[in-house]
């Protein structure tokens, strides 16, 4: 593991961002997205600290995996768990059953199986239905048919019924997001004209919840948001109404500086020095999840600006600093790749072309995460496994 190069993970800025999703939406319940190990920050601490310190008790995944992990380190607490995609209903059976575990039926042949299995009889019914992300859910015709067979089944009550948005990082009055919110409304008041009782409702991720869409319904699904990025694409973030931070920070070390002259090959195929100046290692690489295709982002340190040069392998990178910060800038120092401030990763993902969900959840299991909450307490990655004493 490389202990030069660390996740931190800031539980007191997360706690601050549910605050501000409280502003923005203060009447909905929160089904907070913890799916791929929160986004890379590690689904346990973060859910620990939810139950701990605020209101947030529903939580979505992806795989039953992902749902056992949750249930297995946090077997005391009483909170929901919604699987969203991999649902494996035949072979998890059991799994729904004895862990009170929601899976999200997207599927005649799931509901069929959902409804006519006894293993089920118990477990929550949730229904997605798809609006026009062409990806999961049912489609608006099928209402009728989903109704006819949970009536069959003695069923009268949709536990929670969802769909999800395609265009959330535009506008919301893009006409897809009205095309969609629209047809939601149609699936709704035709579950209502078959007397089904659709107990909650979602159609809001973070794009949407930044901009105030679907807050009529009972509960807003955020995820990126609360991890500190807006999700709205570059020309439209103006309008968004968040101000969250970024919980994590992502740091590491030089290993080595030396003064270069423009010409010298760096690295892997010797690409040329693009001019003289201090050229640091940093002990961070595509094994890290620090991608090649960073090459020519910026970095800053010490008040100076830094290129990325050459290729980044796999252990580590080369910066380019000036000459002039060669006075200052030494091997040991520690460097920010990027911060809390919400401007300071989003610079950094406009330089490389990337996007925050690949950001975070591509850093590998090498880059330690360190959780920091009130003051000086922090708990190292070892504690991810237990209950979180605070």
């Amino acid at each position: 593991m490389n202990d030069r190069s660390e996740l931190q993970i800031d539980l007191n800025i997360l706690g601050e961002n549910i605050k501000k999703l409280g502003v923005l939406a203060p009447i909905n319940e929160v089904l907070f997205m913890v799916k791929a190990d929160a986004y890379g920050h590690g689904m346990v601490p973060l859910v620990s600290y939810c139950l701990n310190f605020s209101k947030i008790r529903e939580f979505g995944v992806a795989t039953c995996f992902e749902a056992r992990q949750l249930r297995s380190n946090l077997p005391l607490e009483n909170f929901e768990i919604y699987v969203f995609s991999d649902l494996n209903l035949e072979k998890n059976r059991n799994f729904y059953k004895e862990f009170n575990i929601i899976p999200v039926i997207y599927s005649l042949a799931d509901l069929n199986f959902f409804l006519f299995d006894s293993s089920y009889k118990n477990v929550p019914l949730c229904l997605k239905f798809n609006t026009g992300m062409n990806r999961l859910g049912f489609e608006e015709d099928d209402v009728e048919e989903v109704v006819s067979m949970m009536k069959t089944r003695g069923r009268s009550s949709v536990y929670h019924l969802m769909t999800h948005l395609s265009s959330a990082s535009l506008l919301g009055t893009n006409k897809r997001n009205t095309e969609q919110k629209n047809r939601f409304k149609n699936i709704k008041d035709k579950f209502e004209a078959f007397n089904i009782n659709l107990e909650r409702t979602s159609i809001s991720n973070s794009g949407a919840i930044e901009q105030g869409l679907g807050l009529e319904e009972t509960h807003i699904r955020p995820g990126l948001m609360l991890y500190g990025p807006t999700n709205l694409i570059k020309k439209y973030r103006t309008k968004s109404n968040w101000k969250g931070e970024t919980i994590s920070s992502l740091q590491t070390y030089i290993i080595k500086t030396s003064l270069i002259k423009k010409g010298t090959p760096i690295g892997y195929g010797a690409s040329p020095c693009p001019d003289d100046g201090l050229l640091a290692i940093l002990a961070l690489g595509y094994g890290d999840g620090f991608s090649t295709n960073f090459e020519g982002a910026h970095i800053f340190h010490k008040g100076h600006k830094g290129k990325i040069v050459g290729r980044v392998n796999m252990d580590m990178t080369h910066v380019l600093f000036s000459k002039e910060s060669a006075a200052e800038i030494k091997t040991g120092d520690k460097v920010k790749i990027w911060g809390h401030e919400q401007s300071e990763l989003q610079r950094f993902l406009d330089e490389t072309g990337s996007i925050p969900y690949e950001i975070f959840c591509q850093l590998t299991g090498r880059v330690p995460r360190n959780y920091n909450l009130k003051e000086l307490m922090v708990f190292k990655e070892e504690d991810h496994g237990k209950k979180l004493a605070y």
